[in-house]
């Protein structure tokens, strides 16, 4: 690997500490007693799922939690007092949630200090919840307990959901671009048969007939692969050793296209001794599509740089080149199937780094400038003891 010892894109005394975090869960406590929220926050404050701590939000009637939740995008949990303005309040937020809102995703944890008040059965048979919990009964272990389940339920509904938007939107793509490959083919054809007839040369149509299959088979080909990417194992990986592997296996994809990674770019790796718990593989073809990436959209002089910034709940993964950069008008079209502004491009690779961000339950985002380079920003929490107990910076050079 080809190193520039000097950073790349800014002095250091410009640089900006990175003040991102991984996205919180949202929770709602909704109760008319502020001591149930004192507790309920001591109870919660340390708590953690998979790397991201909870953002709790309180109201202290019926009425404000729905504004809350009609205004708040993502409330995972709510734990939701039964009687408060009136006897049944919370059983009528419940109802509101599921049927005026139209939310099935956020879970609906009941807690009551009156349960004659709504008999557990009746209320578990005909409303939309998730649990229903006695306040008396609800002790610190087990709001661990029920929290933790309900984040879990939220986070695979959401998921399914984005699954199901996303595999539309795929569907839809491909529908249009199988389409014009082969209405283009079929066009030509026509085109061939005619000036065959007239004892024309079609040997130029013929080749674009051939050109036209040669991209739809490509396209075909990069669909399988894109719907063969599923998260495997989780274990945990030394981020130096993924950009080492992701290094090699963009030079291999590179020669394929008679382009010697070291002889274009220069790059720049600093990732500390950092830990995160992934799919090494998917990680490597994350990283990989977006070295690609920078290296086709480059500019004479390539230069790429690596970094990894700790952060009190994760890491910010950066991957900044000095390319030509994204135009403002496409640049939200860019994660999206099939979409590239080179003409011999697929347009897959953006869209299967979007892809395995999401599977490990990520966020990512870019910032670009034309002419001056783009940024890839993705946010990792991860574990306390995440960070290597080796210490110190590893070898830059390989």
């Amino acid at each position: 690997m080809v190193v520039d010892e000097d950073l790349l894109f800014a002095d250091e005394e410009d640089l900006e500490p990175a003040t991102k975090e991984p996205q919180r869960w949202r929770i709602l406590i909704v109760d008319d007693e502020e001591e149930v929220h004192t507790v309920t926050r001591l109870v919660l404050n340390d708590f953690t799922f998979e790397g991201r701590k909870l953002d709790l939000i309180s109201a202290y009637s019926g009425k404000e939690s729905l504004e809350l939740l009609r205004d708040t995008k993502d409330i995972a949990v709510v734990l939701l007092d039964v009687v408060m303005e009136d006897n049944h309040a919370g059983l009528d937020v419940a109802k509101r949630i599921r049927e005026d809102l139209n939310n099935p995703f956020t879970r609906i944890i009941l807690r009551t200090g009156q349960p004659g008040q709504a008999p557990e059965n009746k209320v578990i048979s005909e409303l939309d919840i998730n649990d229903y919990k006695q306040k008396t009964e609800l002790t610190a272990q087990k709001l661990f307990v029920t929290v933790t389940t309900a984040l879990r339920s939220f986070r695979d509904l959401k998921t399914i959901e984005t699954n199901r938007k996303r595999l539309l939107q795929l569907a839809m793509s491909i529908a249009h671009q199988i389409r014009n490959r082969t209405m283009s083919i079929a066009g030509f054809v026509h085109i061939a048969v005619r000036e065959l007839v007239a004892g024309e040369d079609i040997v130029p149509h013929l080749d674009t007939i051939r050109i036209e299959a040669s991209r739809l088979e490509a396209l075909v080909s990069s669909v399988s692969d894109f719907a063969s990417l599923s998260r495997g194992v989780k274990e945990d990986v030394l981020l130096k050793t993924v950009v080492d592997e992701a290094y090699t296996a963009t030079e291999k994809k590179l020669a394929s296209k008679d382009i010697v990674f070291a002889d274009v770019a220069t790059m720049n790796v600093d990732v500390a001794a950092l830990m995160i718990k992934a799919d090494k593989n998917l990680i490597v073809r994350m990283l990989q599509e977006l070295l690609v990436n920078a290296v086709m959209f480059r500019k004479e002089d390539c230069r790429i740089a690596i970094t990894a910034t700790p952060l009190n709940e994760g890491c910010i993964l950066k991957i900044e080149d000095n390319g030509i950069g994204i135009s403002p008008e496409i640049i939200s079209y860019i994660f999206d199937p099939f979409f590239s502004s080179r003409s011999d491009g697929v347009g897959m690779g953006l869209c299967t780094v979007r892809k395995i961000v999401e599977e490990h339950g990520w966020e990512i985002s870019v910032n670009s400038s034309e002419r001056t380079g783009s940024s890839f920003e993705i946010v990792i929490p991860f574990r306390s003891d995440s960070v290597s107990k080796e210490g110190g910076k590893p070898d830059e050079s390989s």
